[in-house]
């Protein structure tokens, strides 16, 4: 059992742990083990294996590729804590005599420029044989109760992060002046889900407060964007 860390520009923005026997999957997308939504990163973009006391890296196919020391790989590709690998703009190495800047299996949120917005949701520590999350008849929602968002009506039970912005590829589409193209998300944790606003000139408030940082969200609670109100329930 080994920590590994996934940092942007020397700074440690994911810790997580690999066991013995375990495969995880690290992307954009939410059946990925470890999401980094980043437009760098691919849907499904590489992977780290720990097999017979050994690590193994494999890129699943991604757009710019997986590089160890340099060198574009494939599949199967043995590392060792000497070896840098780099995909995107993020790079992951061995924990071993490194610093954690964030605290474990806490959501991070970094904003590398308005058209880069980046979230960092937390990473599973077990890999199991289906998804992370399966489909149910009712659960969590969004509503949108005044404004012209789209949809109207978001169930959240099968989603493991939630985008809403301006932006045509975001899960809730809320248009209007200064709204960002990814305004927050909305991350599903171990007791619920949390808010986690993104840089914008619009302000993201709850339950009438200006919101600046991460937040549990609780049924009833309600989120303003601009003209737009959305009820959490």
């Amino acid at each position: 059992m080994t920590d590994w860390i996934i940092t942007l520009h020397d700074k440690t923005i994911r810790r997580f742990t690999i066991r013995a026997g375990q495969q995880l999957s690290i992307g954009r997308g939410q059946d990925c083990d470890i999401t980094i939504d980043n437009k760098a990163v691919s849907r499904r973009h590489v992977s780290l294996t720990f097999q017979n006391g050994m690590y193994f890296v494999s890129d699943l196919g991604s757009t710019n590729g997986t590089l160890v020391n340099g060198r574009k790989i494939t599949v199967d590709e043995p590392v060792s804590e000497e070896d840098r690998i780099e995909f995107g703009k993020f790079t992951l190495a061995p924990a071993a005599g490194k610093e954690d800047e964030t605290k474990a299996g806490a959501s991070t949120a970094v904003d590398l420029d308005m058209n880069d917005e980046t979230i960092f949701v937390r990473a599973q520590t077990t890999v199991s044989s289906g998804k992370t999350f399966q489909p149910k008849t009712d659960g969590p929602h969004l509503t949108v109760v005044q404004g012209n968002g789209q949809p109207d009506k978001l169930a959240l039970h099968h989603k493991s992060s939630i985008k809403i912005g301006k932006a045509a590829d975001c899960d809730l589409i809320v248009k209007g002046w200064f709204i960002a193209p990814a305004q927050c998300y909305i991350i599903k944790q171990d007791k619920g889900y949390c808010l986690i606003p993104q840089k914008s000139w619009a302000a993201t408030m709850v339950n009438g407060t200006k919101t600046s940082r991460e937040r549990p969200l609780r049924a009833g609670d309600i989120i303003k964007i601009r003209q737009h109100i959305i009820r959490f329930d």
